[in-house]
């Protein structure tokens, strides 16, 4: 399959099905022009001439406020095609994970280019990352790699991630010519707010308003946060498709879900990978939310009242504030994920959790097995889902999440069955 197949193919499946929401649109464009960024003959200039990046990262774990304040838009690679896999065949072992060779497959299509000079920004959250920022810098390209301190809790980490992120503020404006003062990082720092803002809304609607997106068109939203290149422009659009769902499920007569309601929580589901998406739909499950490492980030906005000072003072209050919500695979123990699951446990209903994995990322491994736990002793059956980019699993898979979601089916039962009882004796 090719890369434009790929996508386009994953996006007219995703809008058939919620086709009745017309404010979706801009975000089906927003995911379609930065894939077809992608998709198109690096060589050939005039068929992207819409947009050039400056600054790419690669991966979670940068503030994105930080690069805003740079007068720069952040390109944020995060994986999620196989066909970009396949671009990177010859660069990394085929048996490397999924997520980081997509990555790669992306720099390495934008490194070809001889029309822009990117400068790449690599956050160091494991081993692949770090190969990965020395083949590019290998091949004569600007890179910054930029360490994530393992243990959060460290005060010695907090100062060393502090001193990393103000000289990737001084790094990333000089290679765009741009000036950092405390003026834009107040600026940067409020454009991001009223972003993060809106999606926790919008997932908030979601759950409210049942029945009106599905888990695929929820995370093509979501994700579309890292592909925008005018996010007040996208803010604005995301707080209308919120109203509109709001609306639509008033109209609808506010239909009652009975679907056993599940988080999603390990690696994340990219766009135009959406194959768990799709198989978690099919099942009947309801996804409440997800919980990776973009979810958690979403919390990681100064206040008002917190952004003065001069812009030293405000690098590494954006810094730290970053660092205390980061669930990217850096952390040894990953607390942020961990008390974000216990959160969404403690104050929603929650029928059972899925814990997707992809293959190669074995750091999530490690934080199931210090979660379940906690699912045993709230009673929350839980699903290891491991899979990679490849379609050859989905009938495999398909079967095993049909069986998980008609167990938790008649788990539920059970549980009504007994509440009537206790309400007739």
């Amino acid at each position: 399959m090719s890369y434009e197949s790929e996508y386009s193919e994953a996006l007219q499946r995703i809008y058939a099905a919620n086709a009745d929401v017309p404010s979706l649109r801009f975000f089906f464009d927003t995911a379609a022009k930065w894939h077809a960024y992608f998709a198109h003959d690096p060589d050939d200039i005039s068929q992207n001439a819409h947009a050039y990046p400056l600054v790419v990262v690669l991966g979670y774990g940068i503030p994105e406020q930080l690069i805003y304040a740079c007068n720069a838009t952040p390109c944020v690679l995060l994986g999620g095609s196989h066909a970009s896999c396949q671009w990177s065949d010859d660069a990394v072992p085929r048996d490397s994970d999924p997520a980081s060779r997509s990555i790669l497959g992306y720099a390495l299509r934008l490194a070809t280019r001889t029309d822009i000079d990117p400068l790449f920004v690599v956050p160091v959250a494991n081993d692949n990352m770090r190969k990965i920022a020395y083949h590019l810098k290998q091949e004569g390209h600007a890179v910054l790699p930029v360490d994530i301190p393992p243990v959060a809790t460290s005060p010695s980490a907090r100062q060393t991630w502090e001193h990393s992120t103000e000289t990737l503020v001084q790094t990333v404006a000089r290679h765009v010519g741009g000036r950092v003062t405390a003026r834009s990082l107040r600026n940067a720092n409020r454009l991001v707010g009223r972003a993060r803002a809106a999606i926790l809304g919008f997932e908030q609607s979601c759950v409210e308003c049942p029945g009106v997106l599905d888990s695929e068109g929820r995370l093509l939203v979501t994700n579309s946060y890292y592909q925008t290149g005018d996010l007040a422009q996208w803010t604005a659009a995301l707080n209308e498709l919120t109203a509109e769902v709001q609306a639509r499920y008033r109209t609808i007569g506010r239909p009652c879900i009975t679907a056993p309601r599940i988080l999603v929580v390990g690696s994340p589901i990219l766009f135009p990978q959406h194959k768990v998406a799709e198989l978690i739909n099919d099942a009947g499950l309801f996804t409440l939310t997800t919980v990776d490492a973009a979810s958690t980030s979403r919390f990681a906005s100064l206040s008002e009242r917190e952004s003065s000072g001069g812009a030293t003072k405000l690098i590494r209050a954006i810094s730290r504030n970053h660092y205390s919500f980061d669930s990217s695979s850096a952390s040894v123990v990953n607390w942020a994920m961990g008390h974000y699951v216990e959160h969404l446990l403690s104050s929603m209903e929650v029928d059972g959790v899925i814990f997707h994995i992809l293959k190669g990322q074995i750091e999530y491994d490690f934080e199931l097995s210090r979660l379940e736990p906690l699912f045993d002793r709230m009673d929350i059956p839980v699903f290891r889902l491991e899979t990679d980019y490849q379609y050859q699993d989905v009938e495999q898979l398909r079967i095993r999440l049909e069986a998980f979601a008609e167990m938790l089916g008649q788990r539920m039962l059970v549980a009504d069955l007994s509440h009537a009882r206790r309400r007739c004796a």
